[in-house]
């Protein structure tokens, strides 16, 4: 039997199996660096296990956010976001005939980063620092994301006597179409907290990024 005639039964046994067990998902497919999930691109049935079995044994661990999706993959990607009830998950690796393996997000956040200011384009040397709000540009809006402790990344600057470091955390992203994430960007979730992006490294499975917390 050939590869793609096994991935279609392959598939053909996930989606009956998820119209069993599974819930309502909707699937989005996005196109532009901004608002990825305003334009579903299809609706589904999934369920969702840390076992790559489906024994559904026990919920996903506390920041530990690697999941499998069973669910119909006849046209599923890597970077496809899936919204089911409260949980936003995006599509990490998907191979023949296995399930796709699905990051659990946490997070909503948008990229930001500095841009030369119009002042100093005849002046070259005049950029903004990183740690400059008001020169912040959007590069990303909307974007769901898993943001757990880890070994982070510090912010450059003077060390100050007394001074708390700041939290180290490791952000994981599906790929932003025509965005490439760098150092010294700037995220910030939902709740208002900023992170500073001190190292990221784009893969076959998104973009997984080191973060130094903004205490101010």
């Amino acid at each position: 039997m050939d590869q793609t005639a096994l991935c279609r039964l392959a598939a053909r046994g996930f989606a009956l199996a998820a119209g069993h067990v599974g819930a309502a998902t909707v699937q989005y497919r996005p196109a532009t660096a901004a608002s990825p999930c305003a334009t579903p691109y299809a609706r589904t049935m999934a369920a969702f296990s840390n076992d790559r079995a489906f024994g559904f044994a026990g919920p996903a661990l506390w920041d530990v956010p690697f999941v499998y999706a069973l669910m119909d993959t006849t046209d599923v990607r890597t970077g496809d976001i899936l919204t089911c009830g409260h949980d936003t998950y995006f599509i990490a690796r998907v191979e023949p005939f296995r399930p796709p393996l699905c990051v659990l997000c946490n997070a909503v956040v948008d990229i930001t980063a500095t841009m030369a200011q119009a002042a100093d384009v005849a002046d070259p040397g005049g950029y903004a620092t990183s740690g400059d709000v008001t020169t912040q540009v959007p590069c990303a809006t909307g974007w769901p994301a898993m943001i757990r402790p880890g070994s982070g990344a510090g912010i450059p600057g003077p060390a100050q006597p007394g001074a708390i470091h700041s939290g180290g955390f490791e952000m994981f992203l599906p790929a932003i179409p025509g965005v490439t994430i760098q150092p010294a960007m700037w995220a910030r979730d939902g709740g208002g907290t900023r992170y500073t992006i001190g190292g990221a490294r784009a893969g076959p499975w998104g973009t997984r990024c080191q973060l130094g917390q903004q205490q101010v």
